[in-house]
């Protein structure tokens, strides 16, 4: 024998959808108060572990400084850009920053000027929303279409949940 699917909805009158908008904005409420603790447990761990750190970066601060200093002056002793000790190495690396002035449009125009347009990049995207304010004649011509659904939502109201805790 095939089983039958039960077609009956679960709740039978508004007073009890009211009910579980009740029940879900209790329960909203409490998940708001859990993530809260969470947070605050967090906040308070970072702030715990800065302060244990601070030290170590503190000596790592002042030690880097050292190490650079006396790099610094006797670069010529290095073999290459580094050199290997027993517990790191210690080097220069060539590094290159560009600098650009502010102005980026008037970079953006020199660039083009000067046939260095594989320098700008142009990212096209679709403006859905730009999209969806035209006719759907014109939408259609794209080869889109509008596609319109009932979407189910609900809203909790936690201040009528708080006064009827009261």
């Amino acid at each position: 024998m095939a089983r039958r699917r039960v077609t009956e909805p679960q709740l039978k009158n508004w007073e009890q959808v009211d009910e579980c908008l009740k029940l879900m904005s209790d329960a909203e409420n409490q998940i708001s108060v859990i993530e809260a603790e969470m947070n605050a447990a967090i906040a308070e761990a970072k702030k715990e572990a800065a302060e244990k750190a601070a030290e170590y970066r503190e000596l790592i601060k002042q030690n880097e400084g050292k190490i650079k200093e006396f790099t610094t002056i006797n670069k010529d002793e290095l073999k290459g850009k580094s050199r290997q000790l027993t517990f790191g190495t210690v080097g220069f690396r060539q590094s290159t920053k560009l600098l650009l002035p502010q102005d980026t449009a008037e970079v953006i125009l020199k660039l083009r000027e000067n046939g260095m347009v594989d320098c700008i990049t142009v990212k096209e995207t679709i403006n859905k929303d730009t999209v969806k304010s035209y006719p759907e004649e014109e939408i259609l011509k794209i080869g889109g279409y509008l596609q319109r659904t009932d979407s189910f939502w609900y809203e909790t109201d936690k201040d009528s949940l708080a006064e009827a805790v009261q």
